[in-house]
C-alpha cells in the first residue's frame, strides 16, 4: 500500500490535512470517506477543492535512531529518534504500555502528523532490529 496526504477545502473555509494509506488515490480518498471523524467533520458542507498527492516513500536509516539502556532503571531502555529531537523510554518486553515519550533537549517542534509519523517509525524500527526487547 502507498501513503497519501490528502488536503480538502470546505465552501465554508474549513480545511482538512490528512495522511491516509491506500492502493492507489481513489482507494485512500475512499478510505478516508469512510472514517466518522471525516463524516463528522464536512458534515453537511459542500467540497471546493481536494488534492491528493502521494508520500514518498524514504527508507528508514540507521544513523538516525539510537537504543539504550538506562543505567539507573534496570530492564529499562530509550530510542532516541535524533532527527526529530524525540525519545521514547520503555520498559523490555511492555513497549506499548510503559512508553514514555519525551524531547530531546529543547525538541523539535513536530506537527501532530509529524509526530505520529516519528512514532510509527520509532515502532518500524524496533520491529525490524530489536523484536526482543519491545
Amino acid at each position: 500500500m502507498k501513503r497519501y496526504q490528502i488536503k480538502i477545502e470546505l465552501t465554508n473555509g474549513d480545511e482538512l490535512d490528512a495522511r491516509v494509506v491506500g492502493r492507489n488515490r481513489s482507494d485512500a480518498l475512499r478510505r478516508m470517506e469512510q472514517t466518522e471523524a471525516y463524516i463528522n467533520f464536512v458534515g453537511n458542507h459542500d467540497i471546493k477543492t481536494i488534492d491528493i498527492k502521494p508520500i514518498p516513500i524514504k527508507p528508514i536509516d540507521n544513523e538516525r535512531f539510537a537504543v539504550t539502556t538506562i543505567d539507573n532503571k534496570p530492564g529499562w531502555y530509550i530510542v532516541a529518534d535524533l532527527d526529530n529531537r524525540i525519545k521514547i523510554e520503555f520498559k523490555k518486553g511492555r513497549y506499548n504500555d510503559t512508553q514514555r515519550i519525551l524531547p530531546i533537549g529543547d525538541g523539535k517542534q513536530l506537527t501532530a502528523q509529524e509526530q505520529a509519523t516519528a512514532l510509527r517509525e520509532i515502532g518500524e524500527y524496533l520491529y525490524k532490529n530489536f523484536k526482543e526487547i519491545i
